[in-house]
């Protein structure tokens, strides 16, 4: 009699039933592990390139004031890129709902804080972005398109803040005085608390994802959904876990921004789901899952950072921006996409 073995490592050969024909190739996680490595190699080589280039051409570029707004833009788009990280790598694309999630976040919070104080606001913000999280993903878990519900729950989510807002702003007001000279004012080492945050949650995310084993079954369920299935993983509840996952960085996002100014509106983190799917993608996350690191986000964050900050002081247009910002991602995608054609 053969035994199937169900280890959660989807990288030991055991991984997989070999009564079902599922073998895991040694070779074969060979190739990824050097594509991977390659992969990041060339966006840090990208992330100095631009770097050099620009602090060439555009003196201001490399100035300390302007690094600084860099840190600042790339640790809000970095926390929300790591959460997509997740439904990227469970071979779900992407969410198209985050932006809206961070604006309804800020709103939140602003709300509540301004009622309760800091840990009222972030329990609030907690239990709005699980709702969201959970709902979306049991929602594509059970065969939704992700696409499509995430771009419906955005919609629904920016008309709930306009209807609540009428389109105005809100203030954060004391209590909260403290938490906002704190995001405001405050920047440990003259790196700002927002950095200091994406930071601590890149590297919680990065071992959640590696060492644990729902990361280890978000990886497989990305490489190969029937595999997941085959050996009785709960796939429903893996997707929607990292939906929440995407739900909770959004809102840490929005709390972040809310803290930082002290407002919430609707017309704030316009860009935002753009930027964060571009740094996931051109970090090297394949975007039919199954391969791709925490690591390999944050590159990709810094660089679509200092490219949109590069953009602005040549004094583009938002849609010469957005364009730019897209070539590259279709430029790193084919580039991969080439990548693992030569690799087989």
């Amino acid at each position: 009699m053969t035994t199937a073995a169900t280890t959660d490592n989807p990288s030991s050969p055991s991984s997989t039933p070999a009564s079902s024909g599922f073998v895991t190739d040694l070779d074969l996680i060979a190739k990824h592990k050097r594509r991977r490595t390659v992969a990041t190699l060339v966006m840090v080589g990208a992330v100095l390139a631009l770097v050099v280039t620009g602090g060439i051409f555009v003196p201001e570029f490399l100035s300390p004031a302007n690094l600084l707004s860099v840190l600042r833009a790339a640790s809000i788009t970095g926390v929300v890129a790591i959460g997509l990280t997740f439904v990227t790598i469970s071979g779900n694309y992407f969410s198209l709902s985050v932006a809206q999630t961070a604006i309804l976040s800020t709103v939140v919070y602003a709300t509540a804080a301004s009622a309760g104080g800091f840990l009222t606001g972030l329990l609030a913000v907690a239990a709005v972005c699980l709702i969201i999280g959970l709902i979306q993903g049991l929602v594509v878990g059970a065969g939704g398109n992700p696409i499509v519900v995430t771009l419906a729950t955005g919609a629904v989510l920016l008309a709930i803040v306009l209807v609540v807002t009428g389109g105005k702003r809100v203030r954060l007001l004391p209590p909260d005085g403290d938490t906002l000279a704190l995001f405001g004012q405050s920047s440990p080492l003259g790196i700002p608390v927002a950095t200091w945050a994406f930071v601590l949650l890149a590297i919680v995310c990065h071992l959640l994802l590696k060492k644990t084993t729902l990361g280890r079954r978000t990886v497989l369920l990305g490489a190969n959904k029937d595999t997941a299935r085959s050996i009785g993983y709960n796939v429903r509840w893996i997707i929607a876990i990292v939906f929440l996952v995407a739900s909770l960085t959004a809102g840490i996002a929005g709390v972040l921004t809310a803290a930082e100014f002290g407002v919430a509106d609707a017309s704030q983190f316009t860009s935002l789901d753009v930027d964060a799917i571009a740094a996931v993608l051109v970090g090297g996350t394949a975007i039919r899952g199954g391969q791709g690191s925490i690591l390999q986000t944050t590159i990709g964050v810094v660089f679509i950072a200092l490219l949109n900050n590069l953009l602005q002081i040549l004094g583009l247009s938002t849609g010469i921006r957005l364009s730019l910002v897209g070539g590259a991602v279709v430029v790193a995608v084919l580039a991969y996409s080439l990548m693992k054609e030569r690799s087989r």
